[in-house]
């Protein structure tokens, strides 16, 4: 195993690895197990909503993997000298990462097979919950994936979209312990990512790293050579190649896609380091190394691929803590902690190993 000092030289040597909380998950439990186990499986970065509550909870969780650190280590598992980076998504426009899918359940027929909510890898839609009788979608534990909208079989399920406020929210959030901002854009939105830019840019001294995520499009190379000239960073920049947004845990085609995308970005020699995301799964180490990528990429980010890993145990511990209300958080339950941390571990470990 490897030695690793910091998360900016994991980014450096190519060894990065980033997990995606959601930007628009903002489900505290699952955001805090989820912190907690990659961290203390060696994970670089920790990608959340831009949500006070949700970056208090990944510090919460910053805090405890610290506690955990020497255990890790006795484990068998790379603890970082510094803590993972923290980081918050923003938008300069409708982005499918920042929805939410809705409907109204009274107007669904009695006898509707539900094929939305045997499909949501969230388990964010429900029908009539115990507690309290509710139906519908789950607006904390929804991050927009959009894979109930087709299966309706009377298209009653549509999304609601929103668009970051830069100017509120950065003297909230960059003074509270965040170190990275990721700027979701889109070819042909300079005008867009322009304005987001300058309500930031009075706070982006205080980061240690910028990401940019665009999915493909015509003049792609062109719109981020705009966006490199307009920044001009003086911190790391990651060109986030988002290939085929929240399908991860798909399979090796979704892998395939964001493959091919990060090829077409690091063919045009842009500045920075050129990071996966989209489609980003179990096959992605395994598919840059066949294609002999794996040198010039920096780095992987994993999202639904990475939550649905660890699905089982997050259900596991609610099962629990629903019977036992003196346990509520993971590291309450050490069974399920390392239990946790060894499936996160299967997933870092690939990138983190063996380099070449």
């Amino acid at each position: 195993m490897i030695e690793l000092y910091n998360p900016l030289q994991s980014l450096k040597e190519g060894h990065w690895f980033k997990l995606i909380c959601g930007a628009s998950f903002q489900h505290l439990p699952a955001v805090r197990s989820l912190t907690l186990a990659y961290t203390l499986a060696g994970a670089d970065c920790i990608d959340v909503a831009a949500d006070p509550a949700v970056i208090a909870t990944v510090r919460s969780a910053l805090a405890v993997a610290k506690d955990f650190g020497d255990q890790a280590q006795a484990r068998g598992f790379v603890v970082h000298e510094k803590s993972p980076l923290l980081m918050v998504s923003l938008n300069d426009g409708e982005d499918p990462h920042f929805r939410k899918a809705e409907f109204n359940s009274a107007q669904c027929p009695s006898d509707c097979p539900r094929p939305c909510e045997k499909i949501c890898p969230a388990q964010a839609i429900v029908f009539h919950r115990q507690r309290d009788d509710f139906s519908g979608v789950e607006s904390n534990t929804c991050y927009g994936c959009g894979r109930c909208l087709p299966v309706c079989p009377n298209q009653l399920i549509y999304t609601r979209s929103y668009v970051s406020t830069p100017g509120a929210l950065a003297p909230l959030l960059l003074p509270s312990g965040v170190d990275a901002v990721e700027i979701h854009t889109q070819v042909g939105r300079l005008t867009e990512f322009s304005r987001l830019w300058r309500a930031i840019s009075p706070w982006v001294d205080r980061l240690k790293l910028v990401s940019i995520s665009c999915p493909d499009g015509d003049g792609l190379v062109d719109y981020l050579r705009a966006i490199y000239d307009l920044i001009s960073p003086r911190i790391p920049l990651i060109w986030q190649t988002d290939g085929r947004p929240m399908s991860g845990d798909i399979g090796d085609g979704a892998t395939r896609a964001a493959v091919k995308f990060a090829t077409k970005v690091l063919s045009a020699n842009l500045p920075g380091h050129v990071q996966l995301a989209g489609g980003t799964n179990s096959y992605t180490v395994t598919k840059l190394k066949a294609m002999g990528l794996r040198r010039r990429i920096a780095g992987v980010a994993y999202g639904s691929y990475a939550r649905v890993l660890l699905s089982p145990i997050l259900e596991q511990l609610e099962q629990e803590v629903s019977q036992d209300q003196t346990a509520t958080n993971l590291e309450d339950k050490p069974d399920l902690l390392w239990q946790a941390v060894e499936l996160a571990h299967a997933l870092v470990s690939p990138l983190k190993s063996a380099i070449f």
